[in-house]
């Protein structure tokens, strides 16, 4: 065998292309992951019954023949996403999508989509034709219709509970990915879209995420670096703010001190005199619970009862402070006793959802958009263990701790107001929730 057609062999063994699990190796980690699952996870029967549970584990089980490291993705992916925990994932590794620094080549386009169908969002190929608004009919010649529900099958990002609007917000989010999961990597991709009316096929040449980042900084420059800030607070007009948390993520604060940050800006907030304040929290993931209770002591009049954790029955070590049932005071100085707007969408999560769940509780803030992608009750995070399936190699992560927020014995976050952005307003730049809020206020 000739020295380079070796090396290349290995190399491809190595990253795991043409890569096959027999029955046997997957019928075991398969009842190895629903042992851990039922182990470790503090409440795995949350959103989903146990006798159904069982049911979908037994029907994976019946698997008679070999797969593909992809089908075996997919296979798990099923067992994990039952569960309906958003803190529960299994990884997609370097043998589904390669390292950053081998430089995978994606789809360079976001999308938008409505009623089923997909639009350009934002067009960062070298086709210039591919304007925002331009709708995808086909890729590769699957209908986007069919190319959704098979896309679906791979989505590794998901809420709490059963909600459709959630799993389609995260198929939308991560649709280049998704893309490069179903086709493999690929130089181009053959779209059929629609321009003006006229249906028109092109060919897109799939770039690297080095390029996709440099075209977003030349074609989308930061007019304003502040409003890409994490706690961004703007004013409206005269009489109104707006307070924005991209995240509650401690570690990617500019200044590390969240609880200074928000001071300053509450205490901004009443030398202004502000008589209302949209808190946006929609596309936030979470992070630390402390730091909403940071943002909740300026807003709630009266103490509340924070967050309880506790660890599952099945862990032997437990930390003593978590079962503490604790009050919080609100802030003496700076609090605001205006109106409260929050926005919310399928992608305000974990922590994000119990600042919500908290001002709804309390009767202070009125809630707008979307049901929230995290529970309202609570969640299972915390902290967090990875185990590796033993013949596959894939890992999955699970949560050790189990939080109730004190808010609600109700499952979902549901705002009073539901609205969607339209897709007139998304094709002319505009937000129309927050277009909904001023009338709201305007009222």
């Amino acid at each position: 065998m000739p020295k380079n057609f070796f090396i290349c062999f290995l190399l491809i063994c190595m990253n795991g292309f043409g890569q096959t699990f027999t029955p046997t190796e997957i019928h075991a980690d398969l009842a190895f992951l629903k042992e851990r699952i039922e182990e470790i996870h503090p409440n795995p029967y949350k959103f989903i019954e146990q006798n159904h549970f069982q049911q979908i584990y037994d029907s994976l089980y019946r698997v008679e023949k070999s797969l593909t490291v992809k089908q075996t993705f997919t296979h798990f992916l099923n067992l994990t996403r039952a569960i309906q925990c958003g803190h529960s994932s299994i990884l997609v590794d370097e043998r589904l999508i390669r390292p950053n620094n081998v430089n995978p080549k994606f789809l360079p386009m976001d999308v938008a989509i409505f009623d089923n169908k997909v639009y350009v969002s934002r067009n960062l190929s070298e086709n210039n034709l591919l304007i925002k608004g331009t709708e995808i009919i086909e890729i590769e010649e699957i209908p986007i219709g069919k190319l959704i529900k098979n896309l679906s099958k791979y989505t590794f990002q998901n809420g709490d509970g059963k909600n459709s609007d959630v799993e389609l917000y995260y198929l939308q989010r991560n649709f280049r990915r998704l893309l490069y999961l179903f086709f493999d990597e690929q130089d181009e991709l053959n779209l059929k879209v629609k321009i003006n009316k006229e249906v028109k096929n092109v060919r897109v040449k799939t770039q690297p995420l080095a390029y996709l980042r440099e075209m977003e900084a030349e074609r989308n420059p930061i007019r304003n670096a502040e409003f890409y800030k994490n706690i961004y607070l703007s004013e409206l007009n005269a009489k109104t703010d707006i307070l924005r948390i991209r995240s509650f993520d401690g570690n990617e604060f500019e200044n590390g001190n969240f609880r200074t940050e928000i001071l300053n800006i509450f205490k901004k907030i009443a030398q202004k005199q502000t008589k209302n304040l949209i808190i946006d929290v929609r596309n936030n993931a979470g992070g630390g619970l402390d730091y909403a209770d940071e943002v909740l002591k300026y807003l709630l009049n009266k103490p509340y009862q924070k967050y309880q954790i506790s660890s599952s029955s099945t862990i032997r070590e437990k930390k003593k402070s978590f079962t503490a049932s604790r009050f919080y005071e609100p802030s003496n100085s700076y609090l605001f006793a205006g109106n409260v707007y929050v926005l919310v969408n399928e992608g305000t999560f974990s922590t994000a959802v119990y600042l919500a769940a908290h001002l709804k509780n309390q009767q202070i803030g009125t809630l707008i958009g979307t049901t929230c992608g995290g529970a309202a009750d609570g969640s299972s995070a915390g902290e967090f263990t990875s185990f590796t399936l033993p013949n596959t190699k894939f890992t999955v992560n699970l949560p050790l701790l189990k939080i109730n927020y004190n808010t609600t014995t109700e499952l979902q976050l549901i705002p009073k107001y539901e609205v969607h952005q339209s897709y007139s307003d998304f094709m002319r730049g505009e937000d129309t929730v927050l277009d909904f809020t001023k009338s709201l206020i305007e009222k």
